[in-house]
Protein backbone atom coordinates (compact mmCIF):
# COMPACT_ATOMS: atom_id res chain seq x y z
CA UNK A 1 0.00 0.00 0.00
CA UNK A 2 1.11 3.38 -0.55
CA UNK A 3 1.17 6.23 1.21
CA UNK A 4 0.27 9.57 0.41
CA UNK A 5 -0.25 12.74 2.07
CA UNK A 6 -2.61 14.89 2.03
CA UNK A 7 -2.04 18.25 0.25
CA UNK A 8 -0.14 21.06 2.15
CA UNK A 9 -2.32 24.10 3.31
CA UNK A 10 -0.43 25.77 0.36
CA UNK A 11 -1.18 23.54 -2.36
CA UNK A 12 -5.38 23.62 -1.41
CA UNK A 13 -5.24 27.14 -1.15
CA UNK A 14 -3.77 27.49 -4.81
CA UNK A 15 -6.35 25.15 -5.83
CA UNK A 16 -8.69 27.30 -4.05
CA UNK A 17 -7.49 29.99 -5.80
CA UNK A 18 -7.13 28.78 -9.65
CA UNK A 19 -11.23 27.71 -8.69
CA UNK A 20 -11.88 31.38 -8.18
CA UNK A 21 -9.99 32.44 -10.69
CA UNK A 22 -12.13 29.97 -13.69
CA UNK A 23 -15.28 30.74 -11.75
CA UNK A 24 -17.49 32.70 -14.65
CA UNK A 25 -18.67 36.41 -14.19
CA UNK A 26 -21.55 37.07 -13.25
CA UNK A 27 -22.41 39.75 -15.27
CA UNK A 28 -21.15 37.67 -17.90
CA UNK A 29 -23.86 35.02 -17.06
CA UNK A 30 -26.34 37.67 -16.84
CA UNK A 31 -26.09 39.10 -20.34
CA UNK A 32 -26.09 34.78 -21.49
CA UNK A 33 -29.25 34.65 -19.73
CA UNK A 34 -30.89 37.96 -20.68
CA UNK A 35 -29.49 36.59 -24.13
CA UNK A 36 -30.98 33.38 -23.69
CA UNK A 37 -34.88 34.73 -22.49
CA UNK A 38 -34.81 37.22 -25.79
CA UNK A 39 -34.31 34.33 -27.87
CA UNK A 40 -37.31 32.32 -25.97
CA UNK A 41 -39.38 35.42 -26.20
CA UNK A 42 -38.48 35.61 -29.99
CA UNK A 43 -38.96 31.67 -30.50
CA UNK A 44 -42.67 32.13 -28.92
CA UNK A 45 -43.25 34.58 -31.08
CA UNK A 46 -42.51 32.63 -33.94
CA UNK A 47 -44.49 29.87 -33.17
CA UNK A 48 -47.31 31.67 -32.44
CA UNK A 49 -47.01 33.38 -36.35
CA UNK A 50 -46.33 29.98 -37.51
CA UNK A 51 -49.57 28.25 -35.70
CA UNK A 52 -51.70 31.37 -37.23
CA UNK A 53 -50.46 30.40 -40.63
CA UNK A 54 -51.42 26.43 -40.50
CA UNK A 55 -54.56 27.57 -39.15
CA UNK A 56 -55.02 30.23 -42.07
CA UNK A 57 -53.89 27.24 -44.52
CA UNK A 58 -56.11 24.85 -43.03
CA UNK A 59 -59.13 26.89 -43.76
CA UNK A 60 -58.35 27.98 -47.02
CA UNK A 61 -57.95 23.49 -47.64
CA UNK A 62 -61.38 23.53 -45.83
CA UNK A 63 -63.16 25.98 -48.03
CA UNK A 64 -61.67 23.85 -51.29
CA UNK A 65 -62.58 20.59 -50.37
CA UNK A 66 -66.38 22.12 -49.70
CA UNK A 67 -66.33 24.17 -53.06
CA UNK A 68 -65.34 20.54 -54.68
CA UNK A 69 -68.24 18.49 -52.68
CA UNK A 70 -70.28 21.13 -54.14
CA UNK A 71 -69.50 20.72 -57.51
Amino acid sequence: MSTRKPPSIEERLQQIQEALEQKPDLRDLEFVSDELAFKIVEGQEDLTRLRDEVVEVKNKVDDLDLQIEVR
